[in-house]
């Protein structure tokens, strides 16, 4: 039994517009606000992360070191 052509491009039609509509109406990524991490020369941390717990950050600076401590609190 075969299948008419018009119906395989009309699928496949459907599928590429389906895709289409779904990538438009995807949310955009929200936006992380970032900041310099204190005392690592210019790493670039999350500021939300930070300032929600600011004690973690610095117990790491002190123990393990610059790159170690901004690790976690990477976007």
């Amino acid at each position: 039994m075969a299948v008419p052509a018009g119906f395989i491009f009309g699928a496949a039609a459907a599928a590429v517009i389906a895709v289409g509509a779904y990538m438009f109406f995807w949310p955009a990524s929200v936006a992380v606000a970032m900041m310099k991490a204190p005392g690592s020369r210019g790493l670039l941390i999350s500021r939300l992360a930070f300032e929600a717990n600011p004690q973690r950050y610095y117990y790491l600076l002190r123990t393990a070191g610059a790159a170690v401590a901004a690790a976690p609190f990477a976007p």
